[in-house]
């Protein structure tokens, strides 16, 4: 690609670049950035292990039956499970609003690099339209 646009105009080279091979590249680092996001939050993961006990933390009932000590452990392992269900929802809440951020983000982005150039030309016309 790059005996080619040396035997060009460096205008028609810068343009080729920008919108050829940097927006390729910034697309897939877009990409990158949202695989990345899901990974962090490790959302597959925690949908996965939802009704988990938070950090495995559960006693057990132990031999016989002792109707306090059942309640007892009923009572945390349940409690155990509920707050790993409401941190790992909070985590998945945040985890998609941080992806929907990125991907809004990134269409703002991909859209301004596109009209960047068309914009500083139109500057550079209306001004030129102005001293004249």
């Amino acid at each position: 690609m790059w005996e080619i646009t040396e035997k060009r105009n460096v205008l028609i080279s810068w343009f080729v670049w920008h919108y050829d091979v940097a927006l390729e590249e910034m697309v897939s680092m877009w990409k990158n950035l949202l695989v990345f996001n899901m990974n962090y939050f490790s959302i597959r993961f925690l949908l996965r292990t939802l009704f988990a006990p938070w950090k495995k933390y559960t006693f057990s009932y132990g031999r016989g039956f002792d109707a306090g000590r059942f309640l007892d452990t009923l009572v945390f392992n349940v409690f155990s499970r509920l707050i790993g269900f409401i941190i790992r929802t909070l985590i998945i809440i945040i985890g998609l609003i941080a992806q929907v951020m990125i991907f809004v983000l990134g269409i703002l982005i991909m859209m301004a690099w596109i009209l960047i150039p068309l914009l500083i030309i139109a500057g550079i016309i209306v001004s030129l339209k102005w001293l004249i």
